[in-house]
């Protein structure tokens, strides 16, 4: 579906507005399924949302490459974590890169009820930041290439 858009016919302009607009809207899923796929604990598919040797960047701690995002998913097992994401800005920098930035306020909990369904107690959030990405255009879609978290508040 995306892969075909540096054919989009070209504006009165001389830009490509379709393919612009198209990328922008892969990218702003790849930062929604990140928050969706992360919240629900889905690591494999979470994984997959970044190239083969994506880069992610959180806490102070750089995972590279699926397997490594893959283990750092799996450490969190026994909590329930909510992204909750806003202000997405997608850049395009040609038909094969782009680069974005979103806020995100992040809740963890322990979660104490195994099948999930319990709510958990929280004294406030965890963190919230921006999310900074770099995306690039793969044989198998738009991937993100790397993502970095920098905090702007963190409770007391």
């Amino acid at each position: 579906m995306v892969l075909g858009l540096a054919s989009s016919p070209q504006t009165s302009a001389g830009g490509h507005a379709g393919a612009h607009a198209g990328i922008k809207n892969a990218c702003e899923q790849l930062i929604l399924d990140y928050a969706s796929l992360r919240d629900q604990r889905r690591g494999t598919e979470f994984a997959n949302l970044f190239a083969a040797d994506g880069v992610l960047t959180v806490n102070g701690e750089t995972f590279v490459g699926r397997q490594a995002l893959e283990a750092r998913f799996a450490k969190a097992q026994g909590q329930r974590t909510r992204h909750m994401v806003s202000n997405i800005r997608i850049t395009v920098h040609s038909a094969e890169r782009a680069s974005g930035v979103s806020y995100a306020l992040i809740f963890v909990g322990k979660q104490l009820s195994p099948e999930g369904s319990a709510p958990v107690a929280v004294s406030g959030f965890t963190a919230m930041g921006e999310y900074h990405d770099e995306f690039v255009l793969t044989e198998g879609g738009w991937r993100i290439a790397g993502r970095r978290f920098i905090p702007a508040f963190v409770p007391k």
